[in-house]
């Protein structure tokens, strides 16, 4: 019985002769397709990833920016307080910063409500803008 067994297989036939001869060329070209199909995949999802990081980095960045505005605002004497934006290229060039000053009530009580706009483009061109709103009082 043994001997016959190691005929069929050398006559290619039975299940001990496919596990001898490997793979199919189908089953090789479907792994390949199988496998490509992923890589693709995580190449999108690489791409996506690395984009979401570029923009969360820039907004982090225009936050900072707009809270050291605030900053500078709070240190600027209460009757000194004024519209205004940044010269081009202040504080980076491709971010732009401008702040609005409402004032409320009467002095010596005034309130100044102050909001800062801090605008810039993502990686791949989309504008867009951060905004801290804060109030100083007298």
């Amino acid at each position: 019985m043994k001997g016959g067994v190691r005929r069929a297989a050398r006559a290619g036939v039975g299940p001990q002769a496919r596990a001898a001869l490997g793979f199919t060329l189908l089953e090789v070209l479907m792994a390949v397709g199988v496998i490509g199909a992923v890589l693709l995949a995580l190449c999108g999802v690489f791409l996506l990833s690395y984009t979401n990081v570029d923009y969360g980095g820039r907004l982090t960045r225009a936050t900072e920016y707009a809270h050291q505005k605030a900053e500078d605002l709070r240190n600027t004497p209460f009757a000194s307080l004024a519209n205004g934006n940044d010269p081009s290229g202040v504080p980076e060039a491709a971010f732009t910063r401008s702040w609005t000053i409402a004032l409320a009530g009467t002095a010596p009580y005034r309130l100044a409500t102050v909001t800062i706009t801090v605008g810039f483009l993502s990686e791949t061109g989309r504008p867009s803008t951060v905004q801290v709103v804060t109030q100083l009082s007298e």
